[in-house]
């Protein structure tokens, strides 16, 4: 059934292959819950409006217990009067995931998942309460379903995958907890620099005192990712250019650096103050961890 709220984006192979190419610590996400917390937040901190990435064994056990389906761009992941009865990974593409009604209410702020991400069905897996919101395809994309039942049936037998699942859930709802404070606390100008940060952390490379970051997204849907008015986003934006603080390049953005301290210590001030685990004083540590080609298994991409 198409989507009537939230538009798709043009696509190329180019961008469906670049949204593969992400930062992330392939042993912090292939092993189990003994994995030491540091090393795994090392390689994948809590950031808004992505969710954060599914460890290997999660995505393992996800792909065994369900099914796997290709969706058109602009695609409900969960039509109307259907139940958010699955747990939803995304295996290629592009997906978004909006508050609100799915039958008639416009889409103004929407978080995104990306490849080896979850993008439905995590807010009410283990309540089984309704659920609040649509889920939608931005490009064609991949996902695997995984049954509710199914997938808790395996959990409770592996008290480790569950310790797991239950962990990974949480990020979720932190993710969209920091997201939604920013879209009521920072200004239009500090939300975009939010979202370039958390989208450079996966897709970009440090160089010198620049981030280059690719794939970029259309003005349209980043308005929506942090939830403000197309043309006070253009403003911004334009002022930012004229600034030199922020670069269009042939296959994305490029971003001075510094302009990034500001929102990462915000995301510090905002959290827990005695944490056993807090964010690194300095995001740019974070750039050390490689970006790697997502497996083929889990794209269901060749890797070139």
């Amino acid at each position: 059934m198409p989507n009537p709220t939230v538009s798709p984006i043009r696509s190329g192979a180019s961008m469906l292959a670049a949204l593969l190419d992400q930062r992330f610590d392939a042993d912090a996400s292939s092993r189990p819950s003994a994995v030491a917390p540091e090393l795994r937040l090392a390689s994948d901190p809590v950031m808004p409006w992505v969710t954060p990435k599914v460890p290997r064994v999660l995505a393992d056990l996800m792909r065994e217990v369900g099914r796997t389906v290709e969706l058109d761009a602009g695609a409900y992941v969960f039509p109307p009067q259907t139940s958010f009865g699955a747990l939803v990974l995304l295996t290629d593409g592009l997906g978004a995931r909006a508050f609100g009604s799915p039958l008639n209410q416009k889409a103004s702020a929407i978080a995104l998942s990306i490849p080896g991400r979850i993008l439905g069905g995590n807010h009410c897996f283990w309540s089984e309460r309704p659920g609040i919101g649509r889920y939608v395809t931005l490009t064609p994309a991949r996902v695997v379903f995984a049954p509710r039942a199914a997938l808790k049936a395996r959990l409770r037998a592996e008290p480790e995958l569950l310790e797991l699942a239950a962990a990974e859930l949480d990020l979720c709802l932190q993710s969209d907890r920091i997201g939604f404070g920013a879209i009521a606390l920072l200004s239009v100008r500090m939300r975009l620099l939010l979202w370039a940060l958390t989208w450079g952390l996966v897709y970009g490379e440090l160089a010198g005192d620049r981030v280059r970051i690719a794939p970029s997204l259309p003005v349209e849907l980043l308005a929506s990712v942090v939830s403000a008015n197309v043309s006070q986003v253009k403003r911004d934006l334009a002022l930012l250019r004229d600034a030199g603080d922020w670069k269009r390049t042939d296959t994305g953005i490029d971003v001075r650096a510094a302009l990034f301290d500001e929102p990462w210590q915000w995301l510090r001030r905002s959290e827990e103050h005695v944490s056993l685990h807090p964010r690194p004083a300095d995001w740019r540590v974070l750039f050390k961890t490689p970006r790697r080609r997502l497996e083929a298994e889990l794209s269901g991409r060749p890797v070139p």
